[in-house]
């Protein structure tokens, strides 16, 4: 966990490429809006349309 917490200290900004996926199902869409919200769990916003497919598989996968 702590070794995520050191990475997350280098968010900059910019665009980012996530990628999602639910079971053999996998897609990627680019995020302007990238954050870290909490360090205990450690946890990321991003920003996502919800009428995009990756929205869909997010959700489906629960990650």
């Amino acid at each position: 966990m702590q070794d995520i917490a050191n990475i997350l200290q280098h968010i900059t900004q910019g665009v980012y490429v996530v990628g999602v996926a639910d079971g053999d199902k996998t897609n990627a869409f680019t995020a302007a809006w990238v954050m870290q919200v909490s360090f205990s769990p450690v946890l990321l916003a991003i920003s996502i349309n919800p009428e995009h497919y990756s929205y869909q598989l997010l959700k489906k996968g629960n990650r």
